[in-house]
């Protein structure tokens, strides 16, 4: 009977929708284009993609009280109006990443409500979509999840359902039947969204067919989740993970066909990785199956009988001779085994094929090498120390590697700290990996690079957070400039200096103070282990002018001073050593009709005098000497 092998199979429908990658689009253009802004909550409902966004700088925030100046992001769950208002209180810009189908649900809820209407909300009463819909209707709608909230819904002679765009197709139809047996007049809006629905067909479908499904999303995502409650509900065993390392081979040992889905906040990229980890299991499991039949182990003792340059023949006392190919002998392989062998040469190999009369024996002898090797990385696996690894061929779903006489793989997911598409990067070079898993009967060697990268990033991170605790000046260097300040990078570890603690004067243009590569001294001004972001500052490494400028002044003393920034009651001037104060208005004219903006324009030159000088509240004063010379506007 002939065996059967693993099978893969594709939902035809599953991945982003349109919704999320509308939202996806404006957070990652912003991020692009270097737009200072944050997400109100995570954009969507998976969290390497919140991570990821946070890396490019857009990090979510859960309180408005958080911003300051930053762009707001509304998240595609949508929000209610109170968010709304607090932003335009606050001043603050935004972008509405909204669902368009969230955002017609909030605008059915709301006209509904004006139009004097009760509505029924279906949904996730703890959903962030479902509440900010309700928020369009406070005190005029009932939120039901479950048959026991129809029970508890009150007496009403009409109600119009508005139902989460997530939500599932076939509750909601056993909701509305029996709200339908408990109020006369129901009107149903149609509001689960279309790829939704397409999705948990899609779902379903391939779920009939397959013994295991895979449904790929974040843990948090109501979508996903119900993706895996459609494919249990069609009997097959259902995994939901988030990423690829969650995949456990024992699932799949003994099972046929392997469908795999996706929900609607999952990107590509993590579904690839997915997909390409579960042919490399395949390919592993299929091997395994056949070693089961064929492959002996026995290492016996034999004598070369002949030697051809890709072959020789080898005697062990069996009735056929058994084949030792060029590249079972040694690794590199020879170019010519008459180079290494001769006939009455005593070998000893290991049987790697089935023992049959009515087919050839192969034998290896790089693999009675290879023991001594096996030593060597299973003492390293039990002590968690790493081995030196050299890759060989970069393949779709990882890299092969070479240790000692030993081949191992890399999965993608463990070649470096953040995923990438191809380890061809690493071919030819040589490397330390940790070892995830060694199991030399099965010759199944897995490592991770990542491992020791994190290793080295927890040093280096260990390194900061004692130099932030002791206040120590460290070197650093310019790595990337952007208007809002610059990154710079120290022992592998990158953090901002943002362009108000580059120095004590008012910088216009970080590049007019900073350029790319340039070395300089700063101290860490903030640091977050947690989520590793670090800010750094350079003035705090500069003498601060109010403590040792100021005692170069003296009440009465003329100074020359540029303008820095026009207020409502005067403005604020910059000496030449970096101290700054204000010129009132009351000091620069008698005219109570003029504004300080009549007088003087950022950036010019005034001659101004001292009047006040109080260093405990750090605050100088001065009085108009001399207003700046102006050009009259040509009269036409």
């Amino acid at each position: 009977m002939k065996k059967k092998h693993m099978e893969i199979y594709r939902a035809d429908v599953m991945g982003f929708c349109y919704g999320v990658k509308r939202a996806m689009k404006i957070a990652e253009k912003a991020a692009k284009d270097g737009v200072k802004a944050v997400t109100y909550g995570p954009i969507i409902h998976n969290p390497q993609v919140v991570g990821r966004l946070a890396e490019a700088g857009v990090p979510a925030v859960n309180e408005l009280d958080e911003v300051k100046d930053e762009i707001v992001i509304i998240r595609s769950h949508g929000v209610g109006p109170s968010c709304y208002n607090t932003l335009k209180c606050k001043n603050l810009a935004l972008m509405d990443a909204t669902c368009p189908y969230v955002k017609r649900n909030q605008e059915i809820t709301r006209q509904l409500v004006a139009d004097g209407k009760q509505v029924v909300l279906i949904g996730e009463k703890k959903h962030p979509e479902m509440k900010s819909v309700a928020e369009w209707a406070v005190g005029h709608s009932y939120m039901v999840e479950t048959m026991e909230d129809v029970d508890a819904l009150p007496p009403m002679q009409e109600a119009h359902i508005v139902i989460q765009t997530t939500f599932s197709v076939a509750l909601a139809d056993r909701l509305i039947t029996a709200i339908k047996q408990k109020v006369p007049v129901v009107h149903v809006n149609k509001s689960i969204c279309d790829a939704t629905m397409q999705r948990q067909q899609a779902a379903r479908e391939l779920a009939r067919k397959v013994d295991v499904m895979i449904v790929i999303g974040g843990c948090n995502s109501a979508n996903t989740g119900r993706l895996a409650e459609v494919c249990r509900s069609e009997g097959a065993v259902t995994h939901h993970i988030e990423t690829a390392e969650e995949l456990k081979p024992e699932w799949f040992r003994s099972q046929d066909k392997i469908g795999i889905t996706a929900g609607a906040s999952t990107p590509d990229w993590i579904i690839e990785e997915v997909v390409g980890i579960m042919e490399n299991m395949k390919e592993m499991l299929d091997q395994e199956e056949m070693n089961l039949d064929v492959h002996k182990g026995s290492v016996v003792e034999g004598k070369v009988i002949e030697v051809l340059d890709d072959k020789a023949y080898i005697s062990f006392g069996y009735k056929t001779e058994a084949v030792l190919q060029a590249h079972e002998y040694s690794y590199p392989a020879p170019a010519s085994l008459k180079d290494v062998l001769k006939v009455g040469d005593t070998l000893r190999v290991q049987v790697v094929s089935g023992v049959k009369e009515d087919s050839t024996i192969y034998v290896s002898k790089i693999k009675v090498d290879r023991l001594a090797d096996w030593d060597v990385v299973e003492e390293a696996f039990q002590k968690g120390e790493p081995v030196e690894c050299e890759g060989i061929e970069a393949i779709k779903v990882g890299l092969l590697v070479q240790i000692k006489s030993l081949r191992g793989f890399i999965p993608l997911s463990q070649g470096d700290l953040r995923f990438v598409h191809s380890l061809q990067g690493l071919v030819g070079q040589k490397f330390p990996a940790k070892i995830l898993e060694v199991d030399r009967t099965k010759n199944r060697l897995v490592l991770s690079r990542k491992a020791v990268l994190e290793d080295q990033k927890n040093t280096e991170m260990d390194e900061i957070e004692e130099a932030y605790q002791n206040g120590t000046v460290l070197q650093g260097t310019v790595k990337k400039i952007m208007p809002y300040g610059a990154f710079i990078g120290i022992n592998g570890v990158e953090g901002l200096l943002h362009i108000s603690d580059i120095s004590w004067k008012k910088i216009g243009k970080v590049e007019d103070v900073l350029k790319p590569d340039q070395v300089i001294d700063v101290k860490i001004k903030s640091f977050d282990r947690e989520k590793q972001r670090i800010s750094f500052t350079h003035k705090d490494c500069l003498p601060n002018p109010w403590e040792t400028a100021v005692h170069d002044h003296q009440i009465d003393d003329v100074v020359d001073a540029k303008v820095v920034k026009i207020l409502e009651f005067g403005v604020i001037v910059e000496l030449e050593d970096g101290l700054t104060g204000l010129l009132h208005i009351n000091e620069m004219t008698d005219d109570h009709n003029k504004k300080p903006g009549d007088i003087c324009q950022v950036g010019d030159d005034l001659k101004v005098r001292i009047i006040n000088i109080d260093e405990g509240r750090r605050r100088i004063s001065f009085s108009l000497v001399e207003a700046p010379v102006h050009d009259a506007p040509e009269e036409t």
